[in-house]
């Protein structure tokens, strides 16, 4: 199902005008397509590029309801007989010229993941933004503590400093304070 390098993408609009359909028959027909795990390429704003492949698909699928079969029967066969596998397409090229559908003259390797491919990733990355996180958080906690123990240790310190210069002050006092002194 990969998608070629040198084949052109058309935009609904080029498909509706070719197919001789309109844009919400198409879309419903791509919905129900892609239900069934059909994916259609899609640009940076998420809209459907359909390529030669995918025009087919639609096509089928049309010829199919023609015939008195219900969308979602007719999705599944068609779905099933293009071997379809719950796959990721990347986009190629784009285009809006319906006259542009041309060969692809060079095949390149096939450039989409499977849906399970595709979770193990995004599981992959959370793990590891999670670890990431659980560490600053421990950091920051742990900077946290020492501050206070840093602090507590400086009202300590001087705690004990003015309790040793008391006690330094009541032990210089003269002879006749300590002799005649009530304490």
């Amino acid at each position: 199902m990969g998608t070629e390098l040198n084949e052109v993408g058309y935009f609904a609009h080029a498909v509706t005008k070719k197919l001789g359909m309109t844009g919400s028959k198409l879309r419903r027909l791509s919905q129900a397509l892609e239900r069934y795990g059909y994916v259609f390429t899609r640009n940076e704003r998420n809209h459907r590029i359909y390529f030669h492949k995918d025009i087919q698909a639609v096509t089928k699928l049309q010829e199919q309801m023609n015939r008195g079969r219900k969308i979602e029967d007719a999705a599944q066969t068609v779905c099933g007989e293009a071997g379809v596998e719950k796959k990721i397409a990347l986009p190629i090229h784009e285009t809006d010229d319906p006259d542009a559908l041309l060969p692809a003259e060079s095949r390149e390797k096939d450039l989409s993941i499977t849906a399970r491919q595709l979770r193990l990733m995004v599981e992959e990355v959370a793990v590891t933004t999670a670890e990431k996180t659980a560490s600053r958080v421990v950091e920051k906690y742990n900077r946290g503590v020492e501050r206070v123990i840093e602090q507590r240790d400086k009202e300590l310190v001087t705690r004990l400093r003015e309790a040793h210069v008391a006690v330094r002050e009541r032990n210089q006092k003269g002879f006749f304070s300590r002799l005649f002194s009530r304490s």
